[in-house]
């Protein structure tokens, strides 16, 4: 009996995880796919990607959590952007509305 007592506040933690969190979006992915993962300034409760590569790859292009947006470097042959750079952040609170467009990371820095 004591066991089914038990069963029901585990069962109402994992319903609550999975609606609240995004744990299990990114343990899914980072088991599966290759070339996910989550930036160094998020975790994987909090990291959601936003717009996802269109082709084969299982990766996020844009993301963000409650702190930053992120932007995977897509264009690693344009000089004005550093090769070496994986992604861009920006600061949720250093956003300019005006010109700022979260699913481009050029309109970030401008």
């Amino acid at each position: 009996m004591k066991k089914k007592l038990l069963l029901v506040p585990v069962l109402v933690g994992l319903l609550s995880i999975s609606i609240f969190t995004e744990l299990f979006l990114n343990l899914w992915f980072q088991l599966t796919a290759r070339g996910y993962f989550i930036p160094m300034e998020s975790n994987i409760f909090i990291f959601k990607p936003t717009i996802w590569n269109d082709g084969s790859g299982e990766w996020w292009l844009y993301g963000e959590d409650n702190k930053y947006y992120y932007g995977l470097n897509i264009d690693k042959d344009n000089e004005k952007y550093s090769k070496r750079q994986i992604y861009f952040k920006i600061l949720r609170t250093d956003v300019d509305d005006e010109y700022f467009n979260k699913h481009d990371y050029k309109t970030w820095f401008e």
